[in-house]
């Protein structure tokens, strides 16, 4: 179930198409907890909120998984957060959490265009891994990925990671192993 509501935005620092538009800003509700969380694209004044998610990733992750933390924060700050890099270059979506002290940010997807199609990168936190909300914000990283014309979108994941396997598997991405590490999975969607 999920409802719908509109925020305005500045203009400035949206992909194209987006710019001049009123940002929708849509509310899904966890099957297993029953809890309200909206997703929407990251806007500029999101970094404190996505440093506080990514601090709280890296500080809960086993060390296998920090390869893949350090990946969406570079991706996140370095190329995600307008101001940083052409604005149809990279984009992301926040999954959003309203709680008494404000938002807090639960899960992030991110992409960054490149010579052949888009490389991807999500991560969802801990206690909102079994509801759904990595299938809500790759699935929205994917229509916008269709709207912008892009070719292919790839990424990587860790072998073991079965549920997300098994998502982006649901959702038509083809799973290939990486030869230089074998503890590794790519992630392929040909989007055309």
């Amino acid at each position: 179930m999920q409802r719908t509501a509109v925020a305005p935005h500045t203009t400035a620092h949206f992909p194209r198409g987006m710019a001049n538009a009123w940002i929708t800003r849509r509310w899904y509700y966890t099957p297993k907890s029953h809890r309200a969380y909206s997703v929407r694209p990251i806007s500029p004044g999101d970094r404190r909120l996505l440093a506080e998610f990514v601090l709280g990733l890296s500080r809960a992750a086993p060390e296998r998984e920090q390869p893949a933390i350090r990946a969406i924060t570079s991706m996140l700050f370095d190329h995600v957060i307008p101001g940083t890099s052409e604005p149809q270059q990279a984009l992301g979506y926040a999954a959003l959490e309203s709680t008494a002290a404000g938002d807090r940010i639960i899960g992030a997807a991110t992409y960054t265009l490149t010579d052949n199609g888009a490389e991807f990168c999500i991560a969802v936190a801990g206690s909102y891994r079994d509801e759904q909300v990595g299938r809500t914000l790759l699935s929205a990283l994917m229509r916008q990925a269709r709207r912008a014309g892009v070719a292919r979108l790839c990424g990587e994941m860790l072998w073991a990671n079965r549920p997300m396997q098994m998502l982006a598997m649901s959702l038509g991405f083809v799973v290939e192993p990486v030869p230089s590490d074998r503890n590794l999975r790519r992630l392929v969607l040909t989007l055309k």
